[in-house]
């Protein structure tokens, strides 16, 4: 839900900027020009969000990561920001995308700090599962750029994948409640 939605937005951003604003309007943004604010906001809010999660633990801020990723997706889709009728548009589009990055990195703070509280009688298995998120999440270019071609191709515009996005972040988000966060769950953190 974080690491590779960091990303899969990372390497889709761009390419958003230009299906949704660049080739459908004259005088459209050039993408190169705001393709790193994306992986910029979600790398420096990972960082403070790091300290941040050390003393409130990670359950809870990967809990808001995902609402907060929920949230902007549902207003992008809401506000016609993903199916834009004017370059105007534009601007808050770039503010929803920043808005998700934002969430991305509290979560990926927020997700790594739990696996040493969630597996800290088994530290090896830990460090493993590290690993494997780290690996599994490097899928996430591959993954978004995909499903993205397949919305764009079936219906012309990337809605379906951010519901589909939306989705997922709402069982991911629900799991993590569940087993780390509620009161009484099997593994605090």
């Amino acid at each position: 839900m974080t690491f590779g939605s960091f990303s899969g937005y990372s390497a889709t951003f761009p390419l958003l900027i230009r299906e949704l604003y660049t080739t459908q309007f004259e005088g459209g943004p050039d993408p190169l020009k705001y393709a790193f604010l994306g992986p910029l906001v979600g790398s420096l809010i990972r960082v403070i969000m790091g300290i941040v999660s050390d003393y409130t633990g990670g359950a809870i801020l990967t809990t808001l990561a995902g609402l907060g990723m929920i949230t902007g997706i549902v207003f992008g889709i809401a506000g016609g920001y993903f199916n834009p009728t004017s370059l105007d548009q534009f601007p808050v589009f770039v503010g929803i995308m920043l808005w998700i990055f934002f969430w991305s990195g509290t979560g990926n703070a927020s997700t790594f700090r739990q696996y040493p509280i969630i597996f800290k009688h088994n530290p090896r298995m830990g460090a493993g599962v590290v690993g494997w998120t780290a690996a599994v999440a490097a899928y996430g270019p591959f993954i978004f750029s995909s499903l993205m071609g397949q919305a764009f191709k079936a219906v012309g515009n990337p809605i379906p994948f951010f519901i589909e996005a939306a989705a997922y972040y709402f069982i991911a988000t629900a799991i993590n409640w569940w087993y780390y966060q509620r009161r009484g769950c099997e593994r605090p953190s």
